[in-house]
């Protein structure tokens, strides 16, 4: 990382810090953009060109967590797809801040309706990443059926874990939760849904 990324993220991670100080003493809808710049000691125009809008600032620890695609991206070349699948729910999960103002960021989020909203939409968009992303190492498009149920189960599984690790009281590690849920996957017994039956030919008498 150049001297320049680094003052940008040494930057971005002050606006975010200086946000959730505001959004926790005072509630998201009662701070202003104007009170976190101050606060972060930059200019408004400074700090609507690293988030345009306020509901990204609350999200913003939350969103950098959610990049499955980029980590995917960032696996070996050659890596068989099962284990660089593996490895980036990994490493995403284990991006996840743990720390207590972490939760509690998390619960203004519930229940703030634009952000709990545009957080769908990172969602989505994370989605399609690794879609496309998954495409590219299994040489088909990326909304080829292979590859969308390929991705959208690796995110689900990635949601079970998560749900899990949060629920739990921590002293297991987030690799033995992955590693847990992964082993149990081929005794689950997944339905899908059944697909239409085939009518039958009348016979003729």
């Amino acid at each position: 990382m150049g001297l320049r990324e680094k003052k940008a993220a040494r930057t971005r991670g002050q606006i975010l810090d200086a946000a959730a100080e505001l959004f926790l003493s005072q509630g998201y809808d009662e701070t202003t953009m104007e009170q976190i710049a101050e606060s972060a000691e930059i200019a408004t125009s400074t700090l609507y060109r690293y988030f345009p809008s306020k509901d990204l600032l609350l999200l913003g620890r939350l969103t950098e967590s959610l990049q499955l695609g980029e980590a995917l991206r960032s696996r070996p070349t050659g890596e068989p797809v099962p284990e660089a699948l593996a490895a980036t729910l990994l490493a995403t999960i284990e991006s996840f801040d743990d720390t207590p103002r972490f939760a509690e960021l998390r619960h203004v989020i519930d229940v703030s309706p634009v952000p709990r909203a545009r957080l769908w939409d990172v969602f989505m968009q994370s989605r399609s990443e690794l879609e496309k992303e998954l495409g590219a190492r299994m040489g088909m498009p990326a909304d080829d059926l292979l590859v969308m149920m390929t991705a959208r189960n690796a995110i689900t599984i990635f949601e079970i874990v998560a749900e899990r690790w949060w629920a739990g009281d921590h002293t297991a590690s987030r690799a033995d939760v992955l590693d847990d849920v992964l082993r149990s996957l081929d005794a689950t017994g997944v339905v899908f849904p059944a697909p239409k039956a085939a009518s039958r030919p009348k016979s003729v008498a």
